[in-house]
């Protein structure tokens, strides 16, 4: 088998942590996981509201769809004079928001002086 060969065989391999953090890696992500583990359950807009920068609909939305797929958040429809969504974390959902955390205390601070992210 050549070197090459090697390479692309090792590609193919589809690592749980690997697809872990892709998927989490994901712009808004983490956010997401995060404003509903601290504020609970959030209709659309309120959730939006909450994210910190500027989230377009589409996006969170497609985020949204992604995260109820994976079984990290539930989409409630809620029928009444106005209708209404609600989301909110699963279990597994909160699980990840206390992971995300554990992680995020892993990262080495950044040295004094060196440019802030925001």
């Amino acid at each position: 088998m050549s070197g090459q060969a090697k390479v692309d065989e090792r590609k193919d391999n589809n690592c749980p942590a690997e697809q872990f953090l892709k998927f989490f890696a994901q712009e808004w992500m983490s956010h997401i996981i995060a404003v509903l583990a601290r504020d609970g359950t959030l209709r659309f807009g309120q959730l939006r509201r909450a994210l910190p920068g500027a989230i377009s609909a589409r996006v969170l939305s497609a985020r949204l769809k992604e995260l109820e797929l994976a079984g990290y958040v539930i989409r409630r429809e809620l029928d009444g004079r106005v209708r209404h969504v609600e989301y909110e974390l699963t279990t597994d959902g909160h699980a990840i928001d206390r992971a995300l955390a554990d992680a995020e205390s892993l990262v080495p601070a950044a040295p004094a002086g060196a440019a802030q992210r925001s």
